[in-house]
C-alpha cells in the first residue's frame, strides 16, 4: 500500500484511543477550541467529560480519581492562563506521587521562537512544570503523538510513580495521521512485577523466624490499589500493622491489627519488633527515616523487608536487609504464598493487649469530647463519624484541622485521600 493510501485517522481519536487502552474513561478539563475535537470526539465515544469551574480544581479531581482507580489519570489547561492554573496540582501529585498526565494546550510551535514581545496567551509554559515532572514531552510533530503519549504513560507509572507533562499544540488539532493497531500497555511497559525469588525467600526466613514482626503501611497501597492484596498477607502474618499518616485506610482504624503511627500505643509496637515489613512507604521525615526516634529503642539488631517499585529508593533513607523490588500487587500475593507451607502465624499477646489499649483510648477521647456552644471541633468529628457510610472517601486538608480529624474519627472506609 502506498503513503498516499495509507488509512488515517484525526489526531484527537488516536489521543483518546491511547487513553481507552490505558483503561481512562474520564476527561477532565474546560473545553477550548484547541481541545473541542477531542471533547467531542470523546462525547461520542460514551467517554466521561468532566468540566469544573477552575482547572486546578479539576487537576486535584483527576489526582483523586488515579488515587482511587490505580490507573494513570489526564486533565488538559486551556494555553497560558489555563496551563497555569494546572501548577497547584502539578506540584501537589508530584510531591504525592500520583500518575497525572497534565495535557497542556499550546498556541503554534511558530511563535516559540518568533521575536515578539507581548505574544497572546503565549509562554513558555514547559518550563514551569520541568521542575515537578517525570517526564515533559512537547509534540513537536504530529506523527510523534503516539510515542510521546506512550512515553508520558511509561514515566508515570514506571518505578515510583508521579505526574507528567505533554504540550499539544494547535498547529496538530486537526492534522490526520496513519491510523495503526494501538497497543496495550504491557505491549510497551512493565505493568506488573513480581519480587525476585531469592528476595521471597530471604523475606520468608526472617518473618518465619521473627518473634513480634510489624507491618509499616503507606501510601503508596492507595495509589497501587493493593487493598485486598495487602490484608490478606497482613492477617496471615497476625502481627500490628502500623499504618502512617498517609497510608491511613489501607485497613479500617476498626480492624483489630492496626494501630497509626504516631501514637503511644504504636511506639510499644515498634519497640518491641525484632523484623519490620515496610509496604508502600517512602519510610521517610515523617517516619523519622526507619532510623530515628522511636526507632532506636527496643532491638538493636532489628532487620526490615522492604516491598518497592523504584530500586533507586533503595537503602537511601536507611539499611534494607532484604529489599523486594516490584510492585506491590505482585509481591504481597508471593510473600503469602510462600508463609503458608512454612508457618502458620498466631497472635501473639502483645498485640491483643496493644489493640485493648486502641480501642480503650479512642474511646476514651470520644467519650471526652465536650458537648457545648458553639461547637467543639472533637464533637463535631465525633457527630460526623456517627452518620458516616462505612464505604466514606475521605478527603482531609488542612494542618491542624487533619490533627482534629486524625484524633476523633474512627474511619472505617478504604479511600483516604490526604
Amino acid at each position: 500500500m502506498s503513503e498516499q493510501t495509507k488509512p488515517t485517522v484525526a489526531i484527537s481519536e488516536r489521543i483518546l484511543d491511547l487513553l481507552q487502552a490505558e483503561g481512562i474513561e474520564t476527561l477532565w478539563g474546560i473545553p477550548d477550541p484547541g481541545v473541542q475535537s477531542l471533547f467531542h470526539a470523546a462525547n461520542r465515544r460514551g467517554m466521561k467529560v468532566v468540566a469544573g469551574h477552575h482547572e486546578s480544581a479539576q487537576a486535584f479531581m483527576a489526582d483523586a480519581e488515579a488515587r482511587m482507580t490505580g490507573r494513570p489519570t489526564i486533565v488538559t489547561g486551556n494555553q497560558g492562563p489555563g496551563v497555569a492554573n494546572l501548577l497547584p496540582a502539578a506540584v501537589s501529585a508530584s510531591k504525592e506521587k500520583v500518575p497525572v498526565v497534565f495535557l497542556a494546550e499550546q498556541r503554534s510551535r511558530f511563535l516559540d521562537k518568533q521575536v515578539r514581545r507581548a505574544k497572546f496567551q503565549y509562554t513558555d509554559q514547559p518550563r514551569f512544570f520541568e521542575p515537578a515532572m517525570k517526564y515533559v514531552g512537547i509534540i513537536e510533530h504530529a506523527e510523534q503523538t503516539e510515542d510521546i503519549l506512550r512515553e508520558a504513560f511509561r514515566q508515570a507509572m514506571t518505578g515510583t510513580p508521579g505526574p507528567v507533562y505533554v504540550e499539544y499544540p494547535q498547529d496538530h488539532v486537526n492534522q490526520q495521521i496513519e491510523d495503526k493497531p494501538v497497543l496495550a500497555p504491557e505491549a510497551y511497559r512493565l505493568v506488573s512485577q513480581k519480587a525476585e525469588q531469592s528476595g521471597i525467600e530471604a523475606a520468608v526466613e526472617l518473618l518465619a523466624g521473627a518473634e513480634f514482626p510489624i507491618i509499616l503501611a503507606g501510601t503508596g497501597i492507595h495509589i497501587g490499589r493493593g487493598h485486598d492484596e495487602f490484608q490478606q498477607l497482613a492477617e496471615a502474618l497476625q502481627c500490628p500493622v502500623i499504618p502512617s499518616w498517609g497510608g491511613r485506610g489501607v485497613l479500617p482504624d476498626t480492624h483489630d491489627q492496626v494501630m497509626p503511627w504516631g501514637t503511644e500505643i504504636s511506639d510499644e509496637a515498634i519497640k518491641a519488633a525484632d523484623v519490620v515489613l515496610a509496604i508502600g512507604t517512602g519510610i521517610g521525615e515523617p517516619l523519622k527515616f526507619g532510623r530515628g526516634g522511636i526507632w532506636e529503642q527496643g532491638h538493636a539488631d532489628r532487620k526490615w523487608i522492604y516491598i518497592e517499585k523504584d530500586v533507586l529508593n533503595i537503602g537511601v533513607n536507611r539499611h534494607i536487609d532484604v529489599p523486594l523490588v516490584g510492585n506491590l500487587k505482585d509481591i504481597c500475593p508471593q510473600l503469602t504464598t510462600a508463609l503458608a507451607p512454612r508457618k502458620t502465624f498466631e497472635r501473639p499477646q502483645l498485640l491483643s493487649d496493644l489493640i485493648d489499649l486502641m480501642v480503650a483510648f479512642r474511646q476514651g477521647i470520644i467519650d471526652e469530647a465536650p458537648d457545648t456552644y458553639p461547637v467543639h471541633p472533637g464533637r463535631m468529628i465525633v457527630e460526623a463519624t456517627r452518620e458516616s457510610p462505612d464505604d466514606l472517601i475521605m478527603v482531609r486538608d488542612g494542618g491542624c484541622t487533619c490533627l482534629w480529624e486524625g484524633l476523633y474519627h474512627i474511619f472505617k472506609g478504604r479511600d483516604y485521600l490526604a
